[in-house]
């Protein structure tokens, strides 16, 4: 498998987690994983972009329109993922305002608040790209953050992608 992922949001959103819980699960999987944060979390609510490769990559960096899947967890951040996206890029995220698999809906659904928006997309990714749910909640645990919220999340995100969710979507 070879992918490339762009991650956008606002400080406090939980990119770093998504994409750390992504990375660790698909490299303990046996695939090459690659990441970078590009911008940091210098403030809460200030722009947070990251970066990964899944495949045979030997460079994080992502050139403008190449990427596979872009996540965007805040709409403000919508330029980055445009900008890093290719045309038939799958979008996924939260409170989209371009078109593609916006879980805001689903969240409200399943009475979950919007802070737990990376889990859901973080479930939906887990199983787009092959893993097992159950390996992104070991992930979890191991940091001490399988909270009651972020298990639930999890987990409705990856039945929501087992449903066909993402498939239907994409």
């Amino acid at each position: 498998m070879d992918v490339k992922l762009v991650f956008a949001g606002a400080g406090g959103q939980g990119i770093v987690l998504l994409t750390r819980l992504l990375g660790t699960v698909l490299t303990e999987k046996g695939f090459n994983v690659i990441s970078t944060e590009t911008h940091g979390m210098a403030t809460r609510g200030g722009s947070v972009v990251s970066f990964m490769k899944v495949g045979n990559y030997h460079c994080p960096l992502i050139l403008p329109k190449t990427a596979d899947i872009g996540v965007l967890l805040h709409p403000d951040e919508s330029d980055k993922i445009e900008a890093y996206c290719r045309e038939d890029a799958l979008v996924v995220g939260y409170n989209l305002p371009v078109e593609g698999i916006d879980v805001k809906g689903l969240m409200e659904k399943e009475g979950l608040f919007p802070r737990v928006a990376n889990m859901v997309v973080a479930g939906l990714l887990l199983r787009l790209l092959g893993a097992e749910l159950e390996d992104g909640l070991k992930f979890l645990k191991s940091l001490g953050k399988d909270k009651d919220y972020n298990v639930k999340a999890l987990t409705i995100g990856y039945q929501e992608a087992k449903d066909g969710y993402v498939s239907a979507a994409s």
